[in-house]
């Protein structure tokens, strides 16, 4: 990939702030992951999805691992007020001042591990290399490498991904199939590859039709499933959201809690209270969210409980402070009108 000339000193110097790791206790930890596309060692705009798909993909091993993960949304964001375009390539020195600009700004989760990697495909063949960084102790583990036939991409990336938490003694949890794409068998990797797309693609619109194809290459695709749903809701389809779960064939593991905070509130717009409620508290068996207990305030606010929807909703702000639809139910909970434009 090409540099900008007048890079390599700082790459250099960079390079040379980071020590040698060595994991000083056998104790696993966790950590908060902010996981860079990969870089391309050969550019092809046929395959820039490749370069978001390793990232995505090891993030959401390093969820099923009960590791935190950096959204997309917020890397692109701070990229975007570092002047950062999307897709441009990323010196060490760059990777790392986007670590740190995270670390700075108080109102997103704060990184203490960057992780940055590179590959190859020749002839069919996949290269992958990547390494853990820590953004706390300019300290780098060694590069980890997994390579063999781009069909077997998913295994790749979760070989890698358990790879790079070990070498950082980080909580490894259980990296199997969770998802019709992890458990190999005839599992079309361009189902895969319109999965991705649906994931980075702007446009909602387009975001669905990639996703469709998802589903339709490969029917019942959990993690497919469930993000198609997520788009058609918050596009106002959510009858046609609930029929493309009623066809998941598992659940969309890492994101169970969101899949049933999602089906409850389905099932909450459908008049289907108890249902709703057994989702919520599905979701909250899994791991805390916002979503849950916004779901919980607007079930409590249906049985005229303002009391337990207003707790519901103070602990949703607490997970969440910027959700702008706990602000608005608050005020429907305490009729109170509309803040002015």
């Amino acid at each position: 990939m090409k540099r900008a000339q007048g890079t390599l000193p700082a790459i250099l110097l960079a390079a040379l702030a980071l020590a040698s790791l060595t994991p000083a206790s056998a104790a696993e930890a966790h950590h908060t992951y902010l996981i860079l596309p990969f870089e391309d060692s050969a550019p092809d705009g046929a395959r820039d999805w490749l370069q978001e798909a390793m990232a995505l993909s090891i993030g959401e091993d390093f969820l099923t691992a009960g590791q935190v993960v950096i959204e997309r949304e917020d890397r692109l964001a701070v990229m975007d007020a570092m002047d950062l375009p999307v897709g441009a390539p990323l010196t060490l020195a760059t990777s790392l001042s986007l670590g740190k600009r995270f670390r700075q700004e108080q109102q997103r989760p704060a990184p203490d591990r960057l992780v940055v990697g590179k590959f190859s495909l020749d002839n069919g063949q996949l290269a992958i290399s990547a390494r853990v960084l820590q953004l706390d102790a300019n300290a780098a583990a060694p590069w980890k490498d997994a390579s063999g036939n781009l069909k077997d991409l998913l295994k790749l990336q979760k070989s890698l991904a358990h790879s790079l938490l070990r070498s950082d003694s980080a909580a490894a949890g259980n990296l199997g199939a969770h998802d019709d794409s992890d458990a190999g068998h005839d599992f079309p990797l361009v189902a895969y590859e319109n999965y991705i797309r649906g994931l980075i693609e702007p446009s909602a619109p387009k975001q669905i039709t990639f996703l469709r194809k998802a589903v339709q290459q490969s029917p019942g695709y959990p993690r497919a499933c469930f993000q198609l749903a997520r788009v058609l809701a918050r596009g106002g389809k959510r009858g046609e959201a609930e029929t493309v779960l009623k066809g998941i064939s598992g659940e969309p593991v890492p994101y169970v809690a969101e899949f049933h905070a999602l089906s409850g509130e389905l099932a909450l717009d459908a008049g289907r209270l108890t249902d709703a409620e057994a989702q919520a508290r599905a979701s909250l068996s899994v791991r805390e969210t916002a979503e849950a207990h916004l779901l919980l305030a607007r079930i409590a606010h249906s049985n005229s409980d303002a009391a337990q929807a207003l707790k519901e909703l103070d602990r949703a702000q607490a997970l969440d402070p910027d959700n702008p639809d706990i602000d608005s139910l608050r005020r429907q909970v305490r009729k109170e009108p509309p803040p002015h434009s």
